[in-house]
């Protein structure tokens, strides 16, 4: 399949492109980037969409508390080495350890409460890649995909959708591309499983696609009138 060459774009043929697994995410991103005024339009015509939002009102949301704290990187640093009972100099090696069992699945390693501390903190300061981890992890033991894919990609809960509003975590069109692999490839395990029907699967799976390309451009809206405020 020659992505680069597909005529006309719809939105059917970004969500079978995107979530191809035959094709490398190299591939992707640079579909994103040669055909981005095409998929712009697509995509913004769906964002107002409440489609899902529906589909969703009457399921629970698996919300947790982010940490409560309205200080610096540096102040979070020396809160989450006083939960864990560590040195703030020993939060970046704890942290890697953690992202490292979690991708290796030995999660039974660390204790609940810390795994999700770390988790919190992770959502606020942590590098994209540990992000992305964090939410293959999320969603492969979620008992609730669904809620907490909502949750995740929701304004204002401590998830993936707030670690992307801020403008120093930029989302590219390769991390867009990294986060929609993985929660299509967690929404196939649980339709496989039998968790969520055929129709949530992929109802979901659009729905997050959209909802990723808004957060993307939400950021990039905020970076614009940052710059703006620091020329003016």
């Amino acid at each position: 399949m020659n992505i680069l060459s597909v005529e006309p774009i719809s939105f059917n043929t970004i969500c079978k492109v995107i979530g191809a697994t035959h094709i490398s995410a190299y591939q992707k991103e640079k579909f994103f980037h040669n055909h981005s005024i095409e998929i712009g339009r697509i995509m913004e015509s769906k964002i107002s969409s409440g489609e899902f939002q529906g589909m969703m009102s009457n399921r629970p949301l698996v919300l947790f508390k982010p940490i409560k704290n309205s200080f610096t990187k540096a102040g979070d640093k020396m809160l989450l080495a006083e939960t864990l009972g560590i040195k703030p100099k020993e939060v970046t090696s704890y942290v890697r350890n953690v992202v490292d069992a979690i991708k290796s699945g030995n999660i039974d390693i660390i204790p609940e409460d810390k795994l999700e501390t770390v988790k919190t903190y992770v959502y606020r300061h942590g590098k994209k890649g540990d992000v992305i981890d964090f939410l293959d992890y999320e969603l492969a033991y979620a008992g609730d995909i669904l809620g907490v894919l909502y949750r995740t990609l929701s304004y204002n809960a401590g998830g993936v959708a707030d670690y992307f509003v801020r403008p120093i975590h930029r989302m590219n069109n390769s991390t867009l591309v990294s986060v929609y692999d993985v929660i299509d490839k967690n929404l196939k395990n649980a339709k496989h499983v039998g968790n969520i029907s055929v129709e949530e699967c992929d109802k979901t799976s659009e729905w997050a696609l959209v909802r990723i390309y808004e957060i993307q451009n939400n950021q990039k809206l905020r970076n614009a009138v940052k710059l703006r405020d620091e020329l003016s």
